[in-house]
C-alpha cells in the first residue's frame, strides 16, 4: 500500500478526534471553573471532596477510568464514555489550573468587592476570572494538548478514531513503522494547531488587557 493510501485510510478517523476534543474542552473548563471557585472558597467539607477527587485522579491513569466506565457504567455510547471519562480526568487538573490561578489574586480584591455589596459569586464573574484568564491560557492550552494525546487511548472502548484504523492497517499491510510515523506527524500537526491558536488567544487577551489598563491610567 501506498504512503498516501496509508494517510487517507488512517485520517478518516480523525472526525472522531475533531468531535470529541471540543467537547471535551467545553465541559472540563465548566467542570474546572465550577470546583476551582468551590475549592478556593474552601468550605471545609466541600473542599476536602474536591481534593479527594484531585488527589484520586493524580493516581490513575485515563485508561483505567475509560475501562471501568465501559465496563460498569451503561452511558449509551463509546463516544459518551469516552467523552465522560476524559472530562473526569482533566476535569481535576483543570480545577487545580483554575484553583491556583485565584489564589494569585490579591485576597485585597474580595474584601474590596464585599464592601461594594457584591456577593461571591459576582465578584468571582466580575473581578477575578477576568484576572486568571490570561495567566491560565498557556497552562490550560498544555492541559488541551495533553486532551489530544489522550484521545489516542479511545479506541479501547470501540470509538473508530485514528488509532482504530491505524490497528486495522497495520493487521493488512504489517507496516508498523510508517503507520505509526503517520500517526505521530497527524498529532503533531492538530497540537501545533491548538497551541497557535491559544498563543493567538493570549496575546488578544493581553492586549485587550493592557489597552483596559491604559484607559484607566488615562481616567
Amino acid at each position: 500500500m501506498h504512503l498516501h493510501e496509508m494517510v487517507v485510510y488512517i485520517t478518516r478517523g480523525i472526525g472522531i478526534t475533531f468531535k470529541l476534543v471540543p467537547c471535551v474542552i467545553v465541559s472540563t473548563l465548566i467542570v474546572g471553573m465550577i470546583l476551582g471557585i468551590l475549592r478556593f472558597k474552601n468550605i471545609k467539607v466541600i473542599s476536602q471532596i474536591i481534593d479527594l477527587y484531585v488527589t484520586a485522579i493524580r493516581g490513575i491513569p485515563p485508561l483505567v477510568i475509560l475501562m471501568a466506565l465501559y465496563f460498569t457504567v451503561k452511558l449509551g455510547s463509546s463516544f459518551m464514555t469516552a467523552f465522560v471519562a476524559l472530562t473526569i480526568y482533566h476535569g481535576a487538573y483543570v480545577t487545580e489550573i483554575v484553583r491556583g490561578g485565584l489564589e494569585a489574586v490579591p485576597k485585597g480584591q474580595m474584601d474590596a468587592g464585599k464592601s461594594l455589596g457584591l456577593g461571591y459569586m459576582r465578584i468571582m464573574a466580575s473581578v477575578y476570572i477576568p484576572q486568571i484568564m490570561l495567566q491560565i491560557i498557556p497552562t490550560l492550552c498544555g492541559q488541551y494538548i495533553l486532551v489530544v494525546k489522550d484521545t489516542t487511548l479511545v479506541s479501547v472502548v470501540g470509538l473508530q478514531d485514528i488509532m482504530w484504523n491505524a490497528k486495522e492497517l497495520i493487521a493488512v499491510t504489517y507496516d508498523p513503522i510508517r503507520v505509526y510515523f503517520i500517526i505521530g506527524v497527524l498529532y503533531f500537526v492538530v497540537c501545533f494547531i491548538i497551541d497557535l491558536i491559544a498563543s493567538r488567544v493570549e496575546k488578544s487577551v493581553s492586549g485587550r488587557y493592557q489597552a483596559q489598563l491604559a484607559e484607566k491610567g488615562a481616567q
